[in-house]
């Protein structure tokens, strides 16, 4: 929390965020109190007035998937907005939103893998698999060679999204 302060002293807490793991397993890490920890977490960011919480889903990564309840009592805790991450679908991701427990889904792997993801998402077109082999390796393989719906390069549709 020390830190927390002196960043949003420094920043000012609109501009800051923070991202947290519940549930999460790996890397012989593990909180037997995950829930209750990021509860107390999540009081003291409103405290703070954190811009926003960003969960990473353990779905992921193997662990206990978070209960209705507890994203309940989180967003009760916590009053900036709430970013979700995990394995969502389209459908997926539009439920949650619905019953207000989260106010925005990342896609981080689906989009790695699906340059053209928000057209894809529009048209209910299939999903290219991501090859988690690639991940983080350094190279182009993996990020930009994926095949876009229309079949161009995912190298020239990223350039056009920047200039656009």
């Amino acid at each position: 929390m020390e830190v927390l302060e002196a960043v949003v002293a420094v920043f000012g807490a609109d501009r800051v965020g923070i991202r947290i793991s519940p549930n999460f397993v790996g890397f012989d890490l593990s909180d037997t109190e995950a829930e209750a920890s990021s509860l107390y977490l999540a009081k003291e960011l409103t405290r703070l007035g954190v811009a926003y919480m960003h969960i990473a889903e353990p779905d992921w990564a193997g662990g206990e998937p978070l209960s209705d309840l507890f994203r309940q009592k989180l967003r009760a805790a916590f009053s900036g907005k709430i970013i979700v991450c995990g394995q969502y679908t389209a459908e997926s991701a539009e439920k949650r939103l619905e019953r207000g427990q989260a106010d925005l889904i990342a896609f981080g792997r689906a989009y790695l893998a699906n340059p053209d993801l928000d057209v894809r998402f529009r048209e209910n077109a299939p999903l290219n698999k991501p090859n988690v082999a690639t991940f983080y390796g350094g190279a182009d393989e993996g990020y930009t060679n994926y095949p876009t719906l229309d079949g161009s390069s995912t190298q020239t549709t990223m350039a056009q999204r920047s200039v656009t």
